[in-house]
């Protein structure tokens, strides 16, 4: 039920929300549960908004300092809370980097795939141009989900309008075949 409150929150997000501001009480709560209770790290920022201008703050993004590096660029933790009354919930966290594309940074939460794999695949992919005539670069836009599919060899990416998937099982490999390859595309709906 709460990522559905969650899931709520994110869709109203996309409409008109405002910068909101947190107390302090508010700020140290949200930087414990997210941050300082299982990683022992303190918070880098917190982006809360609200649904009226000037109002409380209805839900926030929260991002803790650098845990790890991963290719010159940080590794850190993410969250995103709601507040359902008084109180504070937030989702699990997730890892969150970023990654140099030719001429972009493209923020990317690796989820169940390692980090440097999808690290390198998505920089790979990202230089193939076109798939079915759709350009695989401007379907990466931040910030990208990703996960391993239903088969060990596949990875899904999910990013802002596009679903990408991408196979790590290459039979030929040549510059004409480049591996990992992308065998699906959709833009949604």
């Amino acid at each position: 039920m709460w990522s559905a409150l969650l899931c709520g929150t994110a869709l109203a997000q996309a409409e008109t929300t405002y910068p909101a501001k947190l107390s302090r009480q508010e700020r140290l709560q949200l930087e414990q549960m997210v941050c300082g209770e299982r990683y022992g790290l303190a918070v880098a920022a917190i982006d809360a908004q609200a649904f009226e201008a000037n109002g409380q703050a209805h839900f926030a993004d929260v991002r803790c300092r650098p845990h790890a590096q991963l290719q010159g660029r940080p590794l850190y933790y993410v969250a995103q809370c709601g507040r359902d009354g008084r109180q504070w919930r937030c989702d699990a966290t997730e890892t969150e980097t970023s990654v140099a594309l030719k001429e972009r940074e493209l923020i990317v939460r690796p989820g169940s795939v390692a980090p440097d794999k999808a690290a390198d695949a998505l920089r790979k992919i990202s230089g193939y141009g076109f798939f079915q005539g759709n350009s695989i670069d401007r379907a990466l836009e931040s910030t990208c989900n990703l996960g391993m599919g239903d088969r060990p060899d596949l990875m899904e990416i999910s990013c802002r309008k596009w679903s990408v998937t991408v196979s790590f099982w290459c039979p030929q490999i040549s510059a004409a075949i480049p591996c990992p390859r992308v065998i699906y595309m959709r833009k949604h709906k």
